[in-house]
């Protein structure tokens, strides 16, 4: 009987723990996931980097494994552009102002550097995610948010000082990397990505920029409208709804169709700062707002933190001089690396439609002629491809495709299509902004890449259904289930391959609601 009483309470005990956990998190779906993974017997994976090949020998040194990180992180810029054919003279060939004075035949005024309030100064520090992590300065967001009333007005003062002297902070220039692994072998330097950690007084300096260089872009209209990327009410959905409907509406009209989806090398990390100031200038970011980009951009460092778990203090490189590319993990660096890129898709737009979402270039061309399809493509690929070179930006040709949209798979066309030697790859399909996109827009691959995810999410929440009530369980379904299914369903949703999504989604209502297997959903 006693044994009865004590699993009731420990049940009840864990349940009302996990309901606390998920209500007061500010951050529901972590907080759901850790839950899911105590309960569902899934054990984290180890993040941290144990050990790594060096010189062609294992360390597992972290200060060693530091050292290596900083410097592979800083190198590579450097190593992409030793692949890059230009030789960034002026000929008109390789000149970027070249191409952006082509792209836009109008002058832009002046930007408006108009100075900021202690008003803005709170909204901005409120509208910071409350985070424990923190950068060099070991000052976390959360910090910054709890004295906010007391530091908003000399904070003001200081932002007011850095616009018009056209500097940026030096002390605000230094970033903390932690390697993130990626995929493959754990031990090769290259499956890892860099995540960079900067001081929270950063993001306000860059927030006050951010907020002035938006208002310039939006007012003068100076994004191209075929970036979708990193702007206010323009999503991945949205994105893929353009390329899927120019698709549809070709092969309505008996077009040939064919895609070419871009990948580029390293392209936030290869951001030639002169080419970028220049390109600033010309649209009308000039004056202390240019010399305060300039300032923001150079003399910046940064150093790698690996964990030591034979120690309570972790391992650092020394600090490294970044010479390339936009901050990682910045407010100000993916509008800047918009910039840069926003003369291209006028280089090409005349023969081809292209759809960008922040680095990620793809082009669809359609014709009704073989020989003039094929034409297109071959001029706009070589446009493109000399666009980069003149902006020292590399295609990763291996990760390029080339895609020939059909109603049936018999009906491909062969195309080989090249620069420099080069081939790209043909493909019968290619993943788009997390969606996997097929030669017949069937969409039988995507729905077979998630079903797994969908499996593993009703098996969690089996596992945990015994230590959450039913409105914990709900919330669980939207922050892991739910979140999976609903991405890209509009353009999914009607094909005939999704029926066993669907099924899927059936089962995990019946365990949230405790149903049997034949029960209907129909009013659940």
């Amino acid at each position: 009987m006693y044994c009865k009483i004590l699993s009731k309470v420990i049940k009840e005990a864990k349940q009302n723990n996990y309901n606390s956990q998920i209500l007061k998190s500010n951050n529901k779906i972590k907080t759901t996931w850790d839950i899911v993974k105590v309960e569902s017997g899934k054990k984290s994976v180890n993040e941290d980097v144990q050990s790594l090949n060096i010189e062609g020998k294992s360390t597992n040194n972290p200060q060693a494994i530091a050292s290596a990180f900083n410097e592979y992180f800083l190198s590579l810029a450097e190593k992409t552009y030793s692949n890059n054919n230009n030789n960034n003279n002026n000929n008109n060939n390789n000149n970027p102002i070249y191409y952006l004075s082509r792209a836009f035949n109008n002058s832009f005024p002046n930007i408006n550097l108009k100075f900021s309030t202690r008003k803005e100064i709170e909204n901005i520090i409120k509208s910071l995610k409350p985070k424990n992590s923190h950068g060099y300065d070991e000052i976390s967001t959360k910090l910054l948010k709890a004295s906010s009333v007391y530091i908003s007005s000399p904070l003001n003062h200081l932002c007011n000082k850095s616009l018009s002297s056209g500097t940026f902070p030096q002390r605000l220039k230094y970033a903390v990397m932690k390697p993130l692994f990626k995929k493959g072998e754990r031990k090769c330097i290259s499956n890892y990505r860099p995540i960079s950690i900067l001081t929270s007084f950063s993001k306000v300096f860059e927030k006050v920029m951010y907020n002035r260089l938006l208002e310039h872009l939006n007012s003068n209209n100076i994004l191209v409208k075929e970036q979708f990327g990193f702007r206010k009410d323009l999503t991945t959905e949205k994105a893929t709804y353009e390329l899927t409907n120019d698709i549809l509406s070709a092969l309505n009209d008996r077009l040939i169709v064919g895609g070419i989806f871009c990948d580029l090398a390293k392209a936030f990390d290869c951001v030639n700062h002169d080419i970028l100031l220049s390109k600033l200038n010309f649209y009308g970011i000039t004056g202390k707002a240019n010399e305060w980009i300039k300032s923001y951009l150079k003399n910046r460092y940064q150093r790698v933190e690996i964990n030591n778990k034979n120690s309570s203090h972790n391992a650092f490189s020394n600090w490294g001089i970044i010479k390339h590319g936009v901050p990682q993990g910045s407010i100000l660096g993916p509008l800047l690396f918009l910039l840069y890129i926003n003369d291209l898709s006028k280089t090409i737009n005349n023969k081809s439609k292209p759809i960008l979402y922040a680095d990620d270039t793809s082009i669809i061309f359609k014709n009704s002629k073989f020989e003039n399809f094929k034409n297109d493509i071959n001029i706009v690929f070589e446009a493109l491809n000399r666009w980069f070179e003149a902006n020292l930006l590399s295609l990763n040709f291996d990760k390029t495709h080339y895609i020939s949209f059909t109603t049936k798979n018999n009906h491909q066309i062969d195309l080989d299509i090249s620069y420099a030697n080069k081939l790209i790859c043909k493909v019968l399909d290619t993943k788009f902004l997390g969606i996997h996109v097929d030669s017949t827009l069937s969409w039988k691959i995507h729905i077979e890449q998630i079903i797994p995810k969908l499996n593993a999410a009703c098996y969690a929440m089996r596992s945990i259904k015994p230590f959450m009530s039913q409105e914990t369980l709900k919330m669980v379904y939207h922050a892991y289930f739910h979140s999976i299914m609903n991405y890209g369903l509009i353009f999914w949703g009607n094909s005939s391959h999704s029926v066993i999504i669907f099924k899927i989604q059936k089962n995990i209502i019946r365990i949230i609601t405790g149903c049997r297997s034949r029960d209907s959903c129909r009013e659940l």
